[in-house]
């Protein structure tokens, strides 16, 4: 039997706390932290992506945080291959790898040992795509997708217009629906033996407060400067960079343009922020055998720490009597 790299992923909602469990996991285990997060990737934008502070990234190593071009595109393939190598050099060293963030398509394609195809991809297709979505909307483009390939169209969002040019092209150029590829790629056997925790809140209503108020620290942070830097960068350029889609920056940009004031630019900030948790939530409770842990039913973050590391013991214990 093949032996299996044992790894921890912390996933949940934005600001529902997996970046100071994560810390406290890798600290306990002597684990290194991959981040599982498709926008903390780029560097220059630190506080919108709400990327680990330094003092934070002090306490632990960290990988795959603020190492990209922003012009850079990222796909989920390129962040599988990525980690994959990540992980296996921080198994090589006898540590333990613990995937901390929110984007549940990373962590799912990562740990059930999805596969991906680099052929069917064709430039001047994709360029035309864009043209399409420019001239007529990316609504066009969704309800082209619903008619060719309805099922990967129910799993992707009609504004994330980079997915659904990604699901289009390779429909037009392999004669077939996306989802039939996806489909394919989860016959791959995973190279992990994982352990997947959900930090979250039974209390939606306190969440939602976690956001706003986090909404409010990055505005006292500096995401205004940030993001209008961001801003002037993204009209130098021909086509919207994939940062551009973060949640901050596209409710800030009308604000910059005179178009909203920034009371509102900053309320559409905290609704969008809470619109994506609820999302986060649902995609996570699809996942099998995921275990929630749930700040709000623990007197501190230091006792549901705790039981994360009582969950983690109990793991290593099963991942070594598997190997034997």
């Amino acid at each position: 039997m093949e032996k299996k790299i044992p790894v921890v992923a912390v996933v949940g909602p934005t600001a529902a706390g997996k970046t100071a469990f994560g810390i406290g996991l890798a600290r306990q285990f002597e684990g290194e932290i991959v981040s599982c997060d498709s926008m903390q990737v780029y560097r220059g934008l630190p506080i919108g992506t709400a990327q680990p502070t330094p003092e934070e990234l002090a306490q632990a190593p960290h990988h795959l945080v603020s190492f990209l071009d922003l012009e850079t595109s990222f796909s989920v393939s390129d962040y599988v291959n990525l980690a994959a190598e990540t992980i296996c050099e921080i198994s090589g060293r006898g540590k333990l790898p613990i995937l901390v963030g929110g984007t549940g398509l990373y962590a799912r394609s990562l740990l059930r040992g999805f596969s991906f195809e680099e052929n069917c991809r064709d430039e001047d297709l994709r360029q035309e795509l864009f043209l399409r979505a420019e001239r007529e909307g990316t609504e066009a483009l969704y309800q082209e997708l619903q008619s060719l390939d309805p099922v990967s169209a129910g799993e992707i969002h009609p504004n994330n217009v980079k997915r659904v040019i990604r699901a289009l092209e390779y429909c037009k150029l392999a004669g077939e629906p996306f989802s039939r590829q996806a489909e394919r790629s989860q016959s791959a056997v995973s190279p992990y033996r994982s352990l997947m925790l959900c930090i979250s809140f039974r209390d939606r209503e306190k969440l939602y407060d976690r956001i706003d108020r986090r909404v409010d620290k990055m505005i006292e942070e500096g995401l205004l400067s940030e993001a209008e830097g961001f801003y002037h960068f993204c009209r130098s350029l021909e086509t919207l960079p994939t940062a551009a889609q973060a949640i901050g920056y596209k409710e800030l940009f009308p604000y910059f343009e005179s178009k909203l004031s920034l009371q509102e630019a900053v309320e559409n900030m905290k609704r969008e922020s809470r619109r994506y948790a609820k999302r986060q939530i649902t995609w996570f409770r699809r996942e099998p055998e995921i275990r929630f842990l749930y700040q709000d039913d623990y007197r501190s973050p230091k006792e549901l720490l705790q039981e994360g590391i009582r969950l983690v013991e109990e793991f290593k214990k099963e991942a070594s009597l598997c190997e034997q």
